[in-house]
């Protein structure tokens, strides 16, 4: 069978374009890493939600409609109004994700606190818009209290899940609480700068075919 060479020429440029897999640059920082200007209160009192179950749901300060599930792998409590606690029913986690209800949604920030009775460590899973896992291992949490987290993005993309899990001293941590996010709309996936060039080579080959064929 002839090959079309107009056709793997268009093919080649097409490829080239999207050879290279996307991916975000998640961070994760002690504090309230650029204030909480940019990201909502995740409240309990005025979604309707259950405050016992598994998942149990908050939903943003700004948007009673945006929900946020925390789940985990036994029942959680929630205790207080508002901006509440979150604790687990045997009183300590094992593990508890948060993500995003709304499956097109992401959140390009994430401020957290843990509650931690004794000095100790967590460790934790992000998973980008485009599926690829950022892990944080063994990050040290002060037991006097207070630890307050930021996740973000170096690069402007959002993160559709945030976990912590299973670590050493993990029955230190007692709750999960002061939750805040940025919601934001899962983009498509663009040709980064270097797949456009290639994009443009496939394209300058594409045209050199097409004058041999005429």
């Amino acid at each position: 069978m002839k090959k079309n060479p107009l056709l793997a020429a268009t093919a080649l440029a097409c490829g080239l374009a999207f050879a290279a897999p996307a991916s975000a640059t998640l961070t994760l920082q002690s504090g309230l890493v650029g204030g909480s200007g940019d990201v909502d209160n995740v409240i309990f009192n005025a979604c309707g939600t259950a405050g016992t179950g598994n998942p149990v749901q908050g939903c943003l300060n700004t948007s009673h409609t945006t929900l946020v599930n925390f789940s985990s792998n036994e029942t959680l409590n929630i205790s207080g109004g508002g901006q509440a606690t979150i604790s687990a029913q045997d009183g300590t986690f094992n593990t508890i994700s948060i993500a995003l209800d709304d499956t097109s949604l992401g959140f390009g920030k994430l401020q957290f606190n843990l509650d931690a009775t004794a000095n100790g460590t967590a460790n934790f899973q992000a998973i980008d818009q485009f599926g690829n896992v950022f892990n944080f291992n063994n990050v040290a949490l002060n037991g006097n209290g207070n630890n307050f987290f930021t996740l973000g993005s170096l690069d402007g993309q959002v993160a559709v899940s945030f976990t912590l899990v299973s670590t050493v001293g993990i029955s230190l941590i007692s709750d999960l609480e002061q939750v805040r996010l940025g919601a934001t709309e899962i983009s498509t996936p663009v040709p980064a700068p270097a797949g456009l060039a290639l994009m443009g080579l496939g394209l300058l080959g594409l045209g050199m075919v097409r004058r041999k064929t005429a």
